[in-house]
Protein backbone atom coordinates (compact mmCIF):
# COMPACT_ATOMS: atom_id res chain seq x y z
CA UNK A 1 0.00 0.00 0.00
CA UNK A 2 1.30 3.48 -0.39
CA UNK A 3 0.10 6.49 1.29
CA UNK A 4 -0.08 10.18 -1.04
CA UNK A 5 0.31 13.38 0.42
CA UNK A 6 -1.03 16.47 -1.45
CA UNK A 7 -1.29 20.29 -0.27
CA UNK A 8 -3.44 23.36 -1.16
CA UNK A 9 -4.25 23.39 -4.54
CA UNK A 10 -2.84 20.04 -5.72
CA UNK A 11 -4.74 18.50 -3.16
CA UNK A 12 -8.32 20.62 -3.84
CA UNK A 13 -7.67 19.57 -7.78
CA UNK A 14 -7.34 15.58 -6.95
CA UNK A 15 -10.89 15.71 -5.09
CA UNK A 16 -13.36 14.93 -7.72
CA UNK A 17 -11.60 11.89 -8.44
CA UNK A 18 -11.85 10.62 -4.64
CA UNK A 19 -15.29 12.03 -4.52
CA UNK A 20 -16.93 8.25 -5.36
CA UNK A 21 -14.71 6.74 -2.35
CA UNK A 22 -16.00 9.31 -0.24
CA UNK A 23 -19.76 8.56 -0.97
CA UNK A 24 -18.85 4.57 -0.76
CA UNK A 25 -17.12 4.96 2.66
CA UNK A 26 -19.81 7.09 4.34
CA UNK A 27 -22.68 5.14 2.33
CA UNK A 28 -25.59 7.25 3.86
CA UNK A 29 -26.67 9.70 0.53
CA UNK A 30 -24.17 12.48 0.23
CA UNK A 31 -22.72 12.74 -2.75
CA UNK A 32 -20.15 15.42 -1.37
CA UNK A 33 -21.44 18.16 -4.43
CA UNK A 34 -19.66 21.01 -2.69
CA UNK A 35 -16.20 18.95 -1.25
CA UNK A 36 -14.18 20.11 -3.46
CA UNK A 37 -15.56 24.25 -2.92
CA UNK A 38 -15.69 23.52 0.75
CA UNK A 39 -11.79 22.20 0.57
CA UNK A 40 -10.60 25.22 -1.63
CA UNK A 41 -11.33 27.38 1.94
CA UNK A 42 -9.72 25.30 3.93
CA UNK A 43 -6.06 26.78 5.03
CA UNK A 44 -3.44 24.63 5.47
CA UNK A 45 -4.99 22.02 3.44
CA UNK A 46 -3.85 18.44 3.34
CA UNK A 47 -5.13 15.22 2.26
CA UNK A 48 -3.52 11.73 1.98
CA UNK A 49 -5.15 8.75 0.11
CA UNK A 50 -4.44 5.02 0.30
CA UNK A 51 -3.29 3.28 -3.00
CA UNK A 52 -2.92 -0.23 -3.73
CA UNK A 53 -2.55 -0.36 -7.38
CA UNK A 54 -4.70 1.29 -9.33
CA UNK A 55 -7.27 1.31 -6.19
CA UNK A 56 -7.70 4.38 -3.81
CA UNK A 57 -9.26 2.57 -0.16
CA UNK A 58 -8.97 5.29 1.63
CA UNK A 59 -8.93 9.29 2.55
CA UNK A 60 -7.60 11.12 5.61
CA UNK A 61 -8.25 14.96 5.07
CA UNK A 62 -7.31 17.90 7.25
CA UNK A 63 -6.47 21.86 7.67
CA UNK A 64 -5.13 24.33 9.97
CA UNK A 65 -6.69 25.46 12.94
CA UNK A 66 -4.05 28.03 13.55
CA UNK A 67 -0.14 28.12 13.94
CA UNK A 68 0.13 24.98 16.21
CA UNK A 69 -3.37 22.73 15.58
CA UNK A 70 -4.48 20.76 12.53
CA UNK A 71 -7.85 19.75 12.16
CA UNK A 72 -8.60 16.15 11.07
CA UNK A 73 -11.54 16.72 9.01
CA UNK A 74 -12.65 13.72 7.02
CA UNK A 75 -11.81 10.67 6.32
CA UNK A 76 -11.92 6.97 5.89
CA UNK A 77 -11.87 3.46 4.61
CA UNK A 78 -13.40 1.41 2.09
CA UNK A 79 -15.75 -1.07 3.40
CA UNK A 80 -14.00 -3.95 1.74
CA UNK A 81 -10.62 -2.36 2.82
CA UNK A 82 -11.49 -1.83 6.31
CA UNK A 83 -9.52 -3.83 9.42
CA UNK A 84 -6.41 -3.99 7.11
CA UNK A 85 -4.61 -1.25 8.88
CA UNK A 86 -5.67 1.60 5.86
CA UNK A 87 -6.63 4.01 8.86
CA UNK A 88 -4.10 3.69 11.08
CA UNK A 89 -1.52 3.88 8.23
CA UNK A 90 -3.38 7.19 6.73
CA UNK A 91 -3.30 8.59 10.61
CA UNK A 92 0.30 8.03 11.08
CA UNK A 93 1.41 9.60 7.57
CA UNK A 94 -0.81 12.30 8.71
CA UNK A 95 0.77 12.75 12.24
CA UNK A 96 4.19 12.69 11.19
CA UNK A 97 3.45 15.27 8.66
CA UNK A 98 2.05 17.73 10.35
CA UNK A 99 4.92 16.76 13.07
CA UNK A 100 7.83 17.74 10.88
CA UNK A 101 5.35 21.16 9.73
CA UNK A 102 5.73 21.87 13.58
CA UNK A 103 1.76 21.35 15.01
CA UNK A 104 1.67 20.67 18.19
CA UNK A 105 -1.42 19.11 18.46
CA UNK A 106 -4.22 17.55 16.16
CA UNK A 107 -7.90 17.75 17.11
CA UNK A 108 -11.00 15.62 15.54
CA UNK A 109 -14.61 15.09 15.99
CA UNK A 110 -16.90 11.39 15.48
CA UNK A 111 -20.06 10.14 16.59
CA UNK A 112 -20.49 7.09 18.63
CA UNK A 113 -21.65 5.45 15.42
CA UNK A 114 -18.05 5.78 13.97
CA UNK A 115 -16.91 3.32 17.09
CA UNK A 116 -14.14 1.93 14.88
CA UNK A 117 -12.65 5.45 13.85
CA UNK A 118 -13.18 6.38 17.88
CA UNK A 119 -11.38 3.68 19.27
CA UNK A 120 -8.58 4.01 16.65
CA UNK A 121 -8.00 7.64 17.40
CA UNK A 122 -8.52 6.57 21.43
CA UNK A 123 -5.83 4.06 20.33
CA UNK A 124 -3.61 6.46 19.24
CA UNK A 125 -3.30 8.32 21.66
CA UNK A 126 -5.87 11.11 21.68
CA UNK A 127 -7.98 12.78 24.67
CA UNK A 128 -11.60 12.82 24.59
CA UNK A 129 -11.67 16.52 25.20
CA UNK A 130 -15.35 17.41 25.10
CA UNK A 131 -18.98 16.71 23.37
CA UNK A 132 -21.37 19.06 21.28
CA UNK A 133 -24.75 18.15 20.38
CA UNK A 134 -25.19 18.53 16.92
CA UNK A 135 -27.86 20.21 14.83
CA UNK A 136 -29.68 16.61 14.21
CA UNK A 137 -29.46 16.23 18.29
CA UNK A 138 -26.63 13.70 18.20
CA UNK A 139 -23.42 13.80 19.97
CA UNK A 140 -20.49 14.57 18.54
CA UNK A 141 -17.40 13.77 20.22
CA UNK A 142 -13.96 16.18 20.14
CA UNK A 143 -10.70 14.62 20.67
CA UNK A 144 -7.48 16.18 21.15
CA UNK A 145 -3.80 14.42 20.42
CA UNK A 146 -0.68 16.17 21.28
CA UNK A 147 2.13 15.52 18.66
CA UNK A 148 4.80 16.47 20.77
CA UNK A 149 6.71 15.10 23.78
CA UNK A 150 5.18 15.95 27.02
CA UNK A 151 8.72 17.51 28.16
CA UNK A 152 8.53 19.68 24.81
CA UNK A 153 4.47 20.56 24.96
Amino acid sequence: MNIQLLTGESAVAQVPAFIPVMAAIFDDGDRFEDLQHDAAEKPGLLVLLAWEGDDCLGVKMGYRRNESTFYSWLGGVLPEARGQGVARRLMLAQHGWLAEQGYRYVTTETYNRYRDMLLLNIRAGFDVVGTQTDTKGEAKIMLRKALLPADQD
